[in-house]
């Protein structure tokens, strides 16, 4: 399987036939991260987590292309002209089998950024491609619930701390942690957060791999 990092929350995964596009929002390059793929995951309806306008023309031109989002996500993308039995909306505890893929939904929540800000729908995804494991929490720190092969894993966001993500790596035991949600991140951010979460006597005995926009992990 290769993960291909396609900027700030959004990975696809690709596997022989099947092509797997995760969280392709306004601050990724969601357009390529789409080009060519078989099924589109969204974990919740904010901006950064999907970027409307883009998957609707990637309906327009891909018949066979399928989303499964959040509730609220999939109504967003109806509303902006998705047709509706090509948009599936998801609850936690729902499993899909998506070409060559599994995929296990589970969250619920997004994670508190205040108590005035109302808490989005958040799902999360373990999908299960190539005889490899992935795990992407959207905006939360859910825990994936088994050992996975790779998590990825939000460093900035105005509802974290970095000593949440050095934890939540720690406790997964992933071989590979990949940082996500990190457009808000400077040059001297990322090095910082490297420090951290690279540090396996802090962060768990792993692998960090930062991929640069459209660079790959293969497994």
């Amino acid at each position: 399987m290769r993960l291909t990092f396609h900027g700030h929350a959004c990975v696809r995964l690709d596997h022989a036939d099947t092509a797997l596009t995760i969280d392709p929002g306004t601050l990724s390059q969601a357009a390529s991260a789409l080009d060519g793929a078989t099924a589109v995951l969204v974990t919740h309806d904010h901006a950064d987590h999907v970027d409307v306008g883009a998957v609707v023309a990637a309906l327009g031109s891909s018949p066979g292309l399928e989303v499964f989002a959040s509730g609220p996500a999939a109504a967003a993308l109806v509303a902006g002209g998705a047709p509706a039995g090509r948009v599936h909306a998801l609850v936690p505890g729902q499993e899909l089998a998506l070409g060559g893929a599994h995929v296990v939904v589970g969250g619920g929540e997004h994670a508190l950024i205040h108590a005035k800000i109302p808490r989005a729908l958040n799902v999360t995804f373990l999908v299960e491609l190539g005889g490899r494991s992935v795990y992407h929490p959207g905006d939360s720190f859910d825990a994936p619930g088994r050992e996975v092969d790779v998590l990825l894993t939000p460093v900035s966001a105005p509802w974290m701390k970095l000593g949440e993500a050095m934890d939540y790596a720690a406790a997964a035991t992933a071989p590979y942690v990949v940082p996500v949600h990190d457009a808000l991140l400077s040059e001297v951010g990322h090095a910082m957060v490297g420090r951290q979460l690279g540090n396996r006597d802090l962060a768990g005995d792993h692998e960090y791999a930062r991929l640069a926009v459209g660079e790959s992990l293969t497994l």
